[in-house]
């Protein structure tokens, strides 16, 4: 049976075959560094692989493959993500591979930060290297409610960072877009709204603030319900068209939510990135979820990361 929403995917990938998607992703999420500052509460730090410190942050060497790779794909790739897991301001060669991206054409760079260690210096580098755009997650509107749910962070620098982000870049004049992120949860819900008000106030019209739910990691972090297993049975997820992960030593997992890469299928640079996208582990998980059988991926029933349509 033909996946009920084949047809929204095509036209969100501006593609009319979907046989298009196998020329190469679209999107990226490159891991430069999988370790963080911080100890959320509803984060996966606990499980990430930290065990050796030379892996914590991509070298350069692989990192120049992946740009020298997607350097000829430039016209096609609408985004590549510097971060997946882990806090990319713990990179000191952050700048340099925004700037490496952004010389052979890549339309949009982006990352996600908490925003502690986003100095002034650091602020003004990346707006110079051409940064595109920048996702910083504030999951609290009081300094209690913050500091409970992003243990190790403080929220007055935070604050201070995020602001004077929003200031420098406007006295710049960039064209770097801000997105300001809550995640839901029962510790903060009761303060959201008026921390939407605020951050609303203070962004542009290019910008954006906004909340979205808790998920559950494709099932790692508590199973979803089987209503929303039953929803999702039919429908295909865009992400296995459209994105692809590479961690710091160059694995490619599934999607994003595959932290501990469950499901390897493949290894850059061993292989060419178009040789990953094109290989039969992709293959059969894009024909599964074409054909109404995503429920056979433990990690893909009921995920909605990439679809808010559903409410419980």
């Amino acid at each position: 049976m033909l996946s009920q929403n084949i047809d929204q995917i095509k036209s969100d990938l501006n593609i009319n075959k979907l046989d298009e998607t196998k020329y190469f992703p679209k999107y990226f999420e490159i891991e430069t560094v999988n370790a963080c500052n911080a100890r959320c509460i509803m984060c996966t730090v606990q499980e990430w692989n930290l065990s050796k410190s030379d892996e914590y942050i991509m070298s350069m060497e692989l990192f120049e493959k992946f740009v020298e790779e997607v350097s000829h794909y430039s016209d096609w790739i609408e985004t590549v993500c510097l971060n997946r897991d882990g806090e990319p301001t713990l990179d000191k060669h952050l700048v340099q591979r925004v700037k490496m991206l952004k010389d052979v054409g890549i339309k949009k760079v982006t990352f996600s930060t908490n925003a502690q260690n986003l100095s002034n210096e650091l602020i003004a580098e990346l707006l110079d290297a051409g940064l595109d755009d920048i996702m910083i997650s504030i999951d609290g509107f009081s300094k209690n409610i913050f500091e409970t749910i992003r243990k190790k962070l403080d929220f007055d620098k935070v604050m201070e960072n995020t602001l004077n982000f929003i200031k420098t870049r406007n006295q710049l004049n960039s064209k770097c877009s801000i997105r300001i992120r809550a995640v839901k949860m029962d510790e903060n819900q009761h303060e959201l709204e008026q921390w939407l008000t605020f951050w609303n106030d203070q962004l542009s019209d290019r910008d954006r603030a906004y909340i979205m739910p808790m998920h559950s990691w494709g099932n790692q972090s508590y199973e979803e319900q089987d209503t929303k297993v039953k929803y999702y049975s039919n429908k295909a997820c865009i992400s296995p068209f459209s994105t692809m992960i590479l961690h710091v030593d160059g694995t490619a997992p599934l999607c994003g939510c595959d932290y501990s890469v469950k499901h390897l299928l493949g290894k850059f640079p061993q292989e060419s990135i178009k040789e990953i996208w094109n290989s039969d582990g992709f293959e059969k998980i894009r024909f599964a979820h074409e054909n109404s059988n995503r429920n056979e991926i433990e990690l893909c029933q009921g995920c909605n990361i990439w679809d808010k349509n559903y409410e419980e």
